[in-house]
């Protein structure tokens, strides 16, 4: 068990039993409905493409010194 489970664990313990339920029928349910398959990149992943906008800008990862330093643009690589 880690550290920080024992340390949520031990705050849990302190509060009124109507709590303690709550809480644990809250983690039991987030820990069902996770599919066996789950895989955190995979999560990570849906996060970054709900976060991602779209400046126009088509080569701004390989361009960044230039937008963002005003240097002049890197040659294409082929």
């Amino acid at each position: 068990m880690t550290k920080l489970l024992e340390e949520a664990i031990a705050q849990v313990k302190q509060l009124p039993e109507s709590e303690q339920n709550r809480i644990a029928a809250m983690l039991i349910k987030q820990l069902e409905s996770r599919s066996p398959e789950y895989d955190f990149w995979d999560e990570f992943d849906q996060i970054l493409e709900e976060c991602q906008m779209n400046t126009g800008i088509s080569d701004l990862s390989y361009q960044h010194d230039h937008y963002i330093h005003g240097l002049p643009k890197r040659e294409l690589e082929s």
